[in-house]
């Protein structure tokens, strides 16, 4: 099996530097300070990989609590565990913000910390919107797979447009910050109130007459929200795609090959999409485990991508975690192609699992040969720091 990373594009590791662009102002005015204060409590001694490590762990524990108290993403929990779930993310998300910053402090910034970052919230990114969509009782439902797609995409745009501009770009509204103060938020206040409020129907708050509001679809606060997403996600994309442009026109860089990147990716979630809609009882019944393989499938692709930039590797294109979401949707067409559904059913959660465990086996195994190349090369550890810093 060919390198994850070859040879000749290791020696571009020591060359790479890490650039960004942060436009919030929540970020600026008022959590700069919180995030200046609060990597100090972490000693010289650990490891900024460490930190973003420990972040993401809140992330399982509240999966953990969501899978005890609302499997079905619908069931109204205790309302400890909301507070849990808000203190989970904003725990996460604090240690996210200051990971960078512990590792200058410590000077061992290094390209496996930017890829063990992104690495982490590319995993928990769809897990956090299932954290969401239990607080906000949207169930397993359609919103639910809206809420999680429209964060896989933006998520995937801002890794592609890094790629091709070399710069992490973050508006004046992004998921690592105004994104985790929502969540926060809105967990607070199911925590308050109960998550019944969510289920307010907004078209009827509109000051028009009642013959015109029984026209109109019910619109929760819930649904808002993720319709909310969706409808800022096309300017997102339209920004990065328009930066990807700029940057491949400013290096006389062929454009239409950028826009043929975005490809597989749209290809897998179209994919999934047909999958869950000529399988119902998905959607319905095992939608938490469909995207949990979903996720890790996503967070392999990103990977890839991330490494191809930090290396400056060509863009990678269709790999193998592409082969359960291709032949998963291949399976749920066959009755409509005048073939047997070879898993039908109830026996299709056997298939999910299967797709599970080989994204699962896949990532890791990805995960720790690239984590044990770059270590090697760049002669440092991934969790500790091998070499300390002198003044």
């Amino acid at each position: 099996m060919a390198p994850y990373i070859p040879q000749n594009y290791l020696p571009n590791l020591k060359k790479y530097k890490y650039q960004a662009i942060d436009k919030s102002l929540i970020s600026k005015y008022v959590l700069a300070s919180y995030w200046n204060h609060l990597v100090e409590i972490f000693p010289l001694w650990m490891a900024a990989n460490m930190v973003t490590l420990l972040g993401s762990l809140h992330i399982l524990v509240a999966m953990v609590l969501n899978q005890v108290y609302a499997p079905n993403l619908q069931d109204e929990c205790p309302r400890w565990v909301y507070f849990a779930f808000a203190a989970c993310v904003w725990i996460y998300g604090s240690f996210d913000a200051v990971d960078g910053k512990q590792a200058r402090r410590t000077g061992t910034a290094s390209p496996l910390g930017e890829l063990f970052d992104h690495g982490c919230d590319s995993l928990v990114v769809s897990l956090i919107m299932l954290l969401y969509a239990t607080v906000c009782q949207l169930g397993e439902t359609w919103w639910t797979v809206a809420l999680v797609f429209f964060a896989l995409t933006n998520f995937y745009m801002s890794t592609m447009e890094e790629y091709h501009t070399h710069v992490l770009f973050l508006g004046y509204f992004s998921g690592p910050v105004e994104g985790i103060l929502c969540f926060t938020l809105a967990a607070l206040a199911s925590g308050v109130w109960g998550p019944g409020f969510w289920a307010t129907d907004l078209v009827q708050l509109l000051p028009l007459p009642a013959s015109v509001l029984a026209q109109l679809p019910v619109l929760t606060m819930a649904q808002s929200v993720v319709a909310g997403m969706g409808v800022a996600l096309v300017p997102t994309v339209y920004t990065s795609f328009s930066n990807i442009v700029r940057a491949r026109r400013e290096h006389q860089l062929n454009v239409s090959s950028a826009f043929a990147d975005s490809v597989p990716f749209a290809a897998s979630i179209g994919s999934v999409i047909v999958w869950l809609w000529e399988s119902p009882e998905v959607l319905s019944n095992h939608l938490v485990l469909f995207l949990s393989f979903v996720g890790f499938a996503f967070s392999y692709i990103v990977g890839r991508v991330i490494v191809a930039h930090v290396t400056g590797a060509p863009f990678p294109k269709l790999n193998r975690m592409h082969i359960p979401v291709f032949l998963g949707t291949f399976n749920a067409l066959a009755p409509r192609l005048g073939l047997t559904k070879i898993f039908a059913g109830s026996n299709e959660v056997v298939l999910i699992w299967m797709c599970l465990v080989y994204t699962g086996a896949q990532y890791a195994h990805f995960a720790l040969e690239v984590i044990d190349t770059i270590c090697s090369y760049l002669d440092i550890n991934c969790l500790n720091i091998k070499h300390k810093k002198t003044n």
